[in-house]
This record gives structure tokens, C-alpha cells and sequence, in this order.
């Protein structure tokens, strides 16, 4: 009887067990099963949390068809495309290294802050 019978667009958001594994509750996996899912992600820089993602989708049987952010360092995240608003080249002078490849690290330069999903903190 509605237009878009069948056709739903759910919006979901995992949790983190302790080991830092992305997981759906019963009550809303089913929203996954069967379905073509896109991730949305603030950023996605090294792709370790957008694997994670695609990973718990494909636990719960979902199909991961897309990655998108405001925020993205690379391209692809295990075959998937990762579509962004800004990317490096939006930021010049913006680089990442995995931390046993920094300059910084190797030079003993202290960090000044760190910054995640809750805000910056100086040190």
C-alpha cells in the first residue's frame, strides 16, 4: 500500500564490543541481512575502521556497495569505493604514515594534542 513498500532506508549505528569489534543487536541486524548497505564515516584515513565496518556488515549478511565520508585519505577500502567531499589535496601539507614510518616519531618529536570522535586534547 506505500510507495516505497520494500524499498527502506534504515540508519544504524554499530557498537564496539571490548575487543573494539563493531557489532549490530538482534533488533536491528535484521536491517542488514539481505540488504545493499552504505557506510557513512566522518573519516576515513587508513581504512582500519572502514574495513572494520564492511567486515560487521558482511557478518550480518549485509552487502557493502559503497563507503562515503566528508573526510578521505584513500580511494578503495577492500574493493569498495570510498567516495569523500575533501580529500589530500584539499589539505596541503597533510600526510599520514603508519606509526612506525612517521618522521616525526623517528625525530623523538613530542605530540602536542590528540584528537578523536570526542574533540582535541592538548598535552
Amino acid at each position: 500500500a506505500s510507495m516505497n513498500s520494500g524499498r527502506n532506508i534504515n540508519i544504524l549505528t554499530p557498537e564496539y564490543n571490548a575487543g573494539s569489534q563493531l557489532f549490530f543487536r538482534d533488533n536491528t541486524s535484521p536491517m542488514l541481512t539481505g540488504k545493499f548497505v552504505l557506510v557513512l564515516a566522518a573519516s576515513v584515513v587508513t581504512g582500519f575502521t572502514a574495513k572494520s565496518a564492511v567486515e560487521s556488515v558482511q557478518y550480518y549478511g549485509g552487502r557493502v556497495v559503497g563507503i562515503s565520508s566528508i573526510y578521505a585519505a584513500i580511494d578503495e577500502c577492500m574493493n569498495i569505493p570510498v567516495n569523500s567531499v575533501f580529500d589530500p589535496t584539499d589539505l596541503p601539507g597533510y600526510s599520514t604514515y603508519p606509526p612506525n614510518e612517521c618522521p616525526m616519531c623517528k625525530n623523538h618529536e613530542k605530540l602536542n594534542a590528540l584528537v578523536n570522535s570526542f574533540g582535541c586534547s592538548l598535552l
